[in-house]
């Protein structure tokens, strides 16, 4: 009779985890595929921009914002293409708001607050659109 109790609780156990293994995969895939087609529709979003604009802009994401200031506002950016961080000087954009895509066709520089020689800056009029 305990053998038999203990074969039942074990089978309980057992099938308690198989049942958190599937359900855990399947919200992976699910968020797999949520991201995958988000990936896509901004691909998709960045491809038309070039075409009505003409410019060549490059897709990235503010990741954050790490000082505002009256003339602009410093931030980390994750080029969407290459999924590198940079730091970024937005001149005349104190307002960046954190967590927003940008298509954005700045120049790279040396940034001597921080002594990078690889500041991605960036003027009201190269940041081409926000998604």
């Amino acid at each position: 009779m305990v053998a038999l109790l203990l074969v039942l609780a074990l089978l309980i156990v057992v099938a308690v985890i198989v049942s958190c293994v599937w359900l855990g995969g399947t919200a992976l895939r699910e968020h797999s595929a949520r991201q995958a087609e988000r990936q896509a529709l901004r691909q998709q979003a960045v491809q038309e921009l070039r075409l009505l604009d003409g410019r060549d802009g490059h897709l990235a994401y503010v990741e954050r914002v790490y000082q505002r200031a009256r003339t602009g506002a410093k931030a980390i950016i994750v080029w969407d293409a290459t999924g590198n961080r940079q730091d970024a000087w937005f001149h005349d954009w104190p307002n960046v708001p954190a967590g927003t895509y940008l298509l954005l066709a700045g120049t790279t520089g040396y940034g001597p607050h921080n002594h990078n020689p690889h500041v991605y800056y960036v003027r009201p009029n190269q940041i081409l659109t926000m998604i």
